[in-house]
């Protein structure tokens, strides 16, 4: 505040005591580190055996709605999927799902995981799973948002096997390969889709590699920020914030783009990394509180152990506060028959209907999930006009009406 704002005249006491404190809480918020955007996300592989692997829920409507409310429920701002041949084998499913996750306000980006991969291969997957699909939908929620990369050399057996001057070549077709990703983007008319790559954090100090000088290592990361948006670094096995600090260090001072960090899920256990998944989550927040903004995220891999471990969302809940009780009834009273606000969509049918109704009813009392608890109590409202609300809902059902957003694509 501007010393200029103030009367000239002396004032009373009791407002220089105000104007004190006023001063002193805003030099502490000017003082403070920025706070953390606190988003989140995960690698969603297609694993057929796990429920919630892309292959078994892409193409279920019930199941995508469900999972979608999970990630609003988790902070997710984005998604990355392994889709496999999802695009073109059901295009109508691939572009519900994409609009599903742009409704919710999340970012769709379609994840590709090659060791090592090539120029050449990501370019010809960039075009057919990508640029063909977004060609072929007219309406642009139903598009990828952005490219995920999971190209890994470190994993191959020529790195393994290869000498420090080979490491560094693999890493030249590394930045060819971000390269041609972004080329074949912009030739095709998606300027506007960006790139995002996984990377280890260790590629900035790693001996083996055989790096000319540090101005050889820094130009290599400098080329890299051309064609990508961000890169995530995987802190894995690394226990504290001052441990994946050490990793990540380097990497948000000189890298010239959004960077996230990313921890592994499967490190979650009794002897390992974390002892719980409670633990990992704090670490998390901590990295979160520690760099602010300069880092736009946490992303844990994988998806399908992430479910396994996190909490859900309270059945009933529809008012996401923690507690099943009358509030949650209003808001499935004022949605009753939408397809398009789903907050008390609780069978995750696409719908707000009866069924959800009975599901709240089921859970009334309940309590936990939500960040606010409070204790539920009084009896379940049995609404005298309840059979007049299925009345009504089975004339909105029967009405014609346009496509939802969520829908599935005509």
């Amino acid at each position: 505040m501007s010393r200029n704002t103030f009367s000239d005249s002396k004032p009373s006491s009791s407002a220089q005591a105000r104007r004190c404190v006023l001063v002193c809480v805003t030099s502490v918020v000017l003082s403070a580190p920025a706070l953390a955007q606190n988003h989140r996300s995960a690698w969603m592989w297609s694993t057929s055996t796990h429920p919630f692997g892309a292959a078994n829920v892409i193409g279920d409507p019930a199941k995508e709605n469900e999972l979608i409310s999970y990630f609003d429920f988790w902070g997710f701002d984005r998604i990355y999927a392994s889709v496999g041949n999802t695009p073109t084998n059901d295009p109508t499913s691939m572009a519900r799902w994409n609009a599903s996750l742009d409704n919710a306000g999340m970012v769709s980006q379609i994840l590709f995981g090659l060791v090592p991969g090539s120029p050449t291969q990501v370019a010809n997957l960039v075009q057919t799973k990508l640029i063909d699909f977004n060609d072929s939908r007219a309406d642009p929620r139903e598009h990828f948002d952005a490219v995920h990369l999971d190209v890994e050399p470190h994993a191959s057996s020529t790195w393994q096997n290869g000498s420090s001057a080979v490491k560094r070549d693999m890493l030249m077709d590394l930045r060819d390969t971000y390269i041609a990703a972004r080329a074949q983007l912009d030739n095709n008319g998606y300027p506007n889709v960006k790139i995002y790559a996984d990377l280890p954090v260790w590629y900035d100090s790693a001996s083996s590699i055989g790096w000319l000088d540090t101005n050889d290592r820094d130009q290599w990361f400098d080329d890299i920020a051309v064609p990508l948006d961000g890169i995530t670094l995987m802190a894995f096995e690394r226990e504290t914030r001052r441990r994946i600090s050490e990793g990540v260090g380097w990497e948000v001072d000189n890298f010239n783009g959004e960077i996230r960090v990313g921890l592994n899920v499967n490190e979650v256990g009794p002897g390992d990394t974390f002892e719980d998944f409670d633990e990992m989550m704090a670490v998390a927040e901590d990295v979160e509180l520690f760099y602010g903004t300069l880092i736009t995220g946490i992303d844990f891999q994988p998806l399908i152990t992430y479910t396994d471990l996190a909490p859900t969302p309270l059945s009933g809940d529809y008012n996401n506060d923690g507690t099943v009780n009358a509030a949650d009834y209003t808001v499935w009273r004022d949605n009753l028959g939408s397809m398009t606000n789903l907050d008390a969509d609780g069978d995750y049918s696409g719908i707000v209907d009866i069924p959800d109704y009975d599901k709240w009813k089921a859970n009334f009392g309940a309590t936990g999930g939500g960040s606010s608890a409070l204790a539920a109590g009084g009896a379940i409202p049995e609404p005298a006009s309840l059979l007049l609300c299925v009345a009504g809902l089975a004339v909105m059902v029967a009405l014609p009406r346009s496509r939802p957003l969520s829908g599935p694509a005509a």
